[in-house]
C-alpha cells in the first residue's frame, strides 16, 4: 500500500448528486491518484459509481456500471456498486435462529430475504466522516442500523473505507460492531466491464478463480449443502478461461442461474490475511483486475438478470451479461443443517474485512 505524499493533484473532490425522494442531499466523492485513476463514490448506499482506469495505451475508461444521480440509485434493483448488508445472499423464508431465539426477517422476494431486505444498506444515506483532506485519496462512510432493522436483532454500527493508492489499487475496508448477537455478511456489489461500462456483453473476458471447489445451487437458488470439485466442470476457472466457454452451456448450474451465479470456496484462506481470490482480463484493452480478500468464498455473477430495459450512466442501456461481479463474502448454507462459515456477529467480536482490487494492464 502506498504512503501518500502531496502531489500536484486534487486527491478528493465533492459534487452534488441530487436529492432523494425525502429531500436529502446526496453527494458524489471523487478520489484521484497521481496516475490519474479516478473512483467516484456516493454516500447513498456507499456505492461505487465509477472507476476510471487506463488501458494498454493509457486511455482512461469507466469500467463499472452505475447511474448519473441518486434518484436512479433509489430505483435500482440490481445493487449496482453498493455495499450489501446486513446480509449478502438469500435467507430462506427470512427465518433465522440465534441463541435458540427465532427471528422472522422481512421478505423482499416471494420466498426469501435477499441482500438484507427492504431499505437495506444500499438504500440509505451514509454519514461521511468530516475530517476529509484534499491530499488524501481516502473516504470513510458510516451507518447505524437500528435494532430490529428488517427483522435483524441488535444495533449494528458499520463503516466502509475506500482507499485509492498510487499503485492503482482500490482497497475497501469494512468494520462493524453490535450490541447484541446478530448476523452480518457484507460484500461489495460492483459490476465490472473492463472494456468499459458501455461495451456490451463480457463473454470475452477471461476469468481465473483461486478455488478448487464450488457450491451447487438448487432450483430456488439456495446452496444444496454439497461441496463439489470444479475439475471437469463449467466452474473450473483455475486457469484463465473465457466466460464464453461455458456461459451458454447446458450445465444444470448454468441453467439455474441463467449464467454464472455460484459460490466458490477460495483456497488457502484463513480469514486473518488477504488471499489472492480472482482475476479478470479483458484482452482487447489489456485491462486486468486482480482481487484479494480475507473472506473464505466469493460469488461470480455475470449480470444474468439485467434485462436490457434499464438505462445507466450517459443514457447507456445496460444489457444482460453486460458486466460481471466478484463478490467476496462468507458462504453460509443453513439448508439441511449445513453451515460452511460463521456469519454471527457478537458484541465482543468486531467484524473486520478487506477487499483489494488491483488494476493493471497486460504487458
Amino acid at each position: 500500500m502506498s504512503t501518500f505524499e502531496t502531489y500536484n493533484v486534487q486527491r478528493l473532490s465533492v459534487q452534488p448528486f441530487g436529492q432523494t425522494s425525502t429531500g436529502q442531499q446526496a453527494k458524489l466523492f471523487i478520489l484521484t491518484n497521481k496516475q490519474g485513476m479516478r473512483v467516484a463514490i456516493t454516500d447513498f448506499g456507499a456505492a461505487i459509481v465509477s472507476i476510471f482506469t487506463p488501458d494498454k495505451t493509457g486511455r482512461l475508461t469507466d469500467i463499472v456500471l452505475g447511474y448519473d444521480n441518486v434518484s436512479d440509485y433509489q430505483q435500482d434493483t440490481y445493487y449496482l456498486g453498493a455495499v450489501v448488508g446486513r446480509y449478502a445472499g438469500r435467507i430462506d423464508q427470512g427465518k433465522i435462529s440465534i441463541d435458540n431465539h427465532q427471528y422472522q426477517l422481512t421478505l423482499n422476494t416471494p420466498d426469501s430475504q435477499l441482500h438484507g431486505g427492504h431499505q437495506a444498506f444500499n438504500k440509505v444515506l451514509w454519514h461521511v466522516e468530516q475530517n476529509l483532506q484534499e491530499n488524501d485519496s481516502q473516504l470513510t462512510l458510516t451507518h447505524i442500523s437500528p435494532d430490529g432493522d428488517n427483522g435483524f436483532p441488535g444495533e449494528v454500527r458499520v463503516s466502509v473505507t475506500y482507499l485509492l493508492t498510487d499503485d492503482n489499487e482500490l482497497v475497501v475496508k469494512y468494520h462493524a460492531t453490535t450490541n447484541k448477537t446478530t448476523l452480518l455478511n457484507l460484500t461489495q456489489h460492483s459490476y465490472f466491464n473492463l472494456a468499459g461500462h458501455d461495451s456490451g456483453q463480457v463473454h470475452h473476458h477471461q476469468i481465473k478463480i483461486n478455488a478448487c471447489h464450488y457450491l451447487p445451487m438448487d432450483k430456488r437458488a439456495f446452496p444444496t449443502g454439497e461441496i463439489k470439485a470444479v475439475k471437469n466442470t463449467a466452474h473450473d476457472f483455475l486457469q484463465l478461461t473465457p466466460l464464453a466457454k461455458h456461459i451458454d452451456s447446458d450445465d444444470e448450474q448454468i441453467q439455474i442461474g441463467r449464467g454464472f451465479d455460484n459460490y466458490w470456496l477460495v483456497d488457502d484462506n484463513v480469514l486473518n490475511g488477504e488471499t489472492y481470490a480472482a482475476q479478470a482480463v479483458e484482452p482487447i484493452s489489456g485491462r486486468v483486475l486482480t482481487m484479494y480478500s480475507d473472506q473464505p468464498s466469493l460469488i461470480l455473477y455475470t449480470a444474468n438478470y439485467i434485462d436490457g430495459s434499464h438505462y445507466g450512466k450517459n443514457n447507456v442501456k445496460y444489457q444482460k451479461r453486460g458486466a460481471l461481479c466478484l463478490e467476496p463474502q462468507r458462504a453460509n448454507n443453513r439448508q439441511n443443517g449445513h453451515q460452511l462459515s460463521n456469519t454471527l456477529l457478537e458484541p465482543n467480536e468486531p467484524f473486520n474485512s478487506t477487499i483489494r482490487y488491483c488494476f493493471s494492464v497486460q504487458a
